[in-house]
């Protein structure tokens, strides 16, 4: 059982920041990672620019596409071939609730590059993290085939807070999404986290205590 829980925990990338109340969690890309979790409201763009109720798709440069591979953005690896939003170069589309908060928002990223930001945003649109390209993976080379390059990245909430929204913005052509859902995370998902957290405070409480013994 010991095992299976540390496998586990080797599947995901854990990020927590003390600059930052929000963490995330970034999975290779592959059909299933592809697919959108179940429970919550996923958006699509499988219906353009039009978005579920409750939410908003506002900003400039960006378009919904079908296209396999253009000079406006590549169809993200392990797609089902559906449409998906590309946000082109000096461009910033935001995807937000109008009024819900939630305690964890996906989306599967393809083809990532260093240039790509994502700013996660509270229920009143102040940006609580930003993150490029290079902290999702290195290098952020926009490799369009391979997992390393096209993940699904969940952002979770800090204590006491609520998320609203996704801002996507790219220096260059361009960042492409697919399948972003807003949700409350499952409890095994929380597991994850807190093991992740927990191997992080291990590893410190083990640095401080060797560097208590070498001052001894």
């Amino acid at each position: 059982m010991i095992k299976k829980i540390a496998a586990v925990a080797t599947a995901l990338t854990v990020i927590a920041s003390p600059a930052y109340a929000v963490t995330f969690t970034s999975q290779l890309g592959s059909s299933a990672t592809f697919a959108a979790p179940t429970g919550g409201t996923v958006i699509d763009f499988n219906n353009g620019t039009n978005v579920p109720a409750g939410f908003t798709l506002t900003g400039n440069g960006y378009i919904v596409s079908n296209a396999e591979s253009a000079s406006t953005g590549a169809r993200p690896a392990f797609s089902d071939g559906s449409a998906y939003l590309s946000v082109l170069g000096g461009g910033a589309a935001t995807l937000a609730s109008t009024g819900a908060g939630f305690q964890s928002i996906s989306l599967f990223l393809g083809s990532i590059d260093a240039y790509n930001t994502v700013r996660v945003l509270s229920t009143t649109g102040a940006v609580l993290a930003t993150y490029t390209g290079s902290q999702f993976v290195v290098p952020a080379d926009g490799n369009q085939d391979v997992p390393r390059t096209n993940r699904r990245v969940t952002f979770f909430a800090g204590a006491g807070e609520s998320l609203g929204g996704l801002t996507l913005s790219s220096g260059s052509n361009s960042l492409e999404t697919d399948n972003v859902v807003f949700s409350v995370p499952e409890p095994s998902t929380w597991a994850l986290m807190l093991i992740g957290f927990g191997m992080v405070g291990g590893a410190a409480r083990y640095r401080r205590r060797k560097t208590a013994a070498a001052f001894a």
